[in-house]
């Protein structure tokens, strides 16, 4: 099975993760985001969801912003 070809971000809070190259945005369960795209986190290998702020410019974990986010934790 051939893997799909990733690339590494830095989200503003240090921590790098990896996208594929092509990848689809989803929507949040919990909010109405629908600009996430799911990420894997280098350290752990667990996927988070992800998303660019316009405002700041910067990648965010959805995490951060998400009103439901404490339903979503594990």
């Amino acid at each position: 099975m051939k893997k799909e070809p990733t690339q590494e971000i830095k989200l503003d809070n240090g921590v790098v993760v990896t996208i594929p190259v092509k990848y689809k945005y989803s929507k949040c369960k919990g909010c109405p985001a629908n600009d996430l795209i799911w990420a894997t986190t280098m350290k752990n290998k667990k996927s988070t969801p992800i998303r660019f702020d316009t405002v700041k410019k910067v990648w965010i974990s959805h995490f951060a912003d998400c009103p439901a986010a404490k339903k979503f934790r594990k």
